[in-house]
């Protein structure tokens, strides 16, 4: 036994887990990232199942979710906590991008490592709405109209994202397409671009904090203790909170409101139509690609990171507020508008 052990140390190249890192990144709010790629894995392997029930068709998709849910072994569970993995991946790259906003670890040499976090959070932004119009159920159907809607104000820039783009296969099939193809590869070339960059240019340490003092293999036995309990939370959450789904959808009415991460959209569109989500949405994006771009500086100070914070607390108060006032705002169309 005393041989094994080096042996398959060896041969998993373990040693690799033995670089130093800051001390101060064995806190908290420094495993945010690792909690989004936990939520991200637990999405990734019950998707994997619930792909081997799912019909992508207009005529197919609702009937097949219902027999997930009545009949599949485990079908309910697993697309629950399907749900539930998407809501913690989404919300997490959010704490996680606002921490290292706040910390102002977007400078050079960083940049990159900012820009291809943005792009998973966009990633996981499209992989929520086209997941939300595959059960083809009223709400699903909704967003399918209102990403139609939007689309075709983009001109030929959207047209991928209309129903006229080709005869042969209808949207809702080419939105699985994305969800199960094209946006998870993605997500993993943004990932492993994001990790290899973390890796090799280190974490970024303020000044005040200890470089050195510590190793990763506590870091990643901390890790996985806090993915195990991550996991086990949405497990929990799922049973005792299952994913509902609505009845068939009916056209040619608005009677939904979108999951959490794009009610606050509801309200922009309910002041200025529909347009403002082929605008509004995109220029988010923008403003948050263009942070390394705007804030240059090599040195950092206190009142920088106070005034940071100030502008993560603004952005996440009118997150919150817009949302808040979307879900108490009558139901309103804006297929029409």
């Amino acid at each position: 036994m005393s041989e094994a052990r080096p042996r398959l140390r060896d041969r998993l190249a373990l040693h690799g887990l033995d670089y130093e890192i800051p001390a101060a990144s064995l806190r908290l709010p420094y495993f945010l990232g690792a909690m989004t790629l936990t939520g991200i894995l637990v999405a990734a392997i019950t998707g994997i199942y619930l792909s081997q029930l799912y019909q992508p068709s207009p005529l197919g998709a609702h009937g097949s979710v219902v027999y997930t849910i009545e009949q599949a072994p485990f079908g309910d569970l697993a697309r629950s906590l399907h749900r539930r993995a998407a809501d913690a991946a989404v919300l997490a790259v959010g704490l996680h991008l606002t921490w290292v906003f706040y910390r102002g670890s977007y400078r050079a040499p960083r940049e990159i490592t900012w820009w291809a976090g943005v792009g998973m959070l966009g990633c996981l932004f499209l992989l929520f709405f086209t997941g939300t119009t595959l059960p083809n159920d009223q709400e699903g159907y909704e967003a399918l109209a209102h990403n139609v809607a939007a689309a075709e104000r983009l001109g030929g820039l959207g047209a991928f994202l209309t129903g006229d783009f080709t005869p042969s296969a209808p949207l809702l099939a080419r939105l699985y397409a994305l969800h199960v193809s094209a946006l998870p590869l993605l997500l993993v070339g943004l990932l492993a671009v994001h990790l290899y960059l973390i890796r090799f240019l280190g974490i970024h340490v303020v000044e005040g904090e200890r470089a050195g003092g510590a190793s990763f293999r506590p870091y990643a036995r901390r890790l996985g203790a806090y993915a195990a309990w991550w996991t086990a939370g949405l497990v929990a959450l799922s049973l005792l909170w299952p994913h509902g789904l609505g009845y068939p959808a009916v056209a040619g009415v608005e009677v939904t409101k979108p999951p959490w991460p794009f009610l606050w959209i509801v309200a922009i569109e309910n002041w200025w139509g529909i347009g403002a989500l082929a605008l509004v949405v995109p220029a988010l994006f923008l403003v948050l690609a263009a942070v390394p771009l705007v804030d240059r500086r090599r040195d950092d100070s206190p009142a920088g990171r106070r005034w940071r914070a100030g502008l993560a607390a603004l952005g996440w108060a009118a997150f919150l507020a817009l949302t808040l006032i979307a879900a108490l705002a009558p139901q309103r169309a804006h297929m029409g508008m």
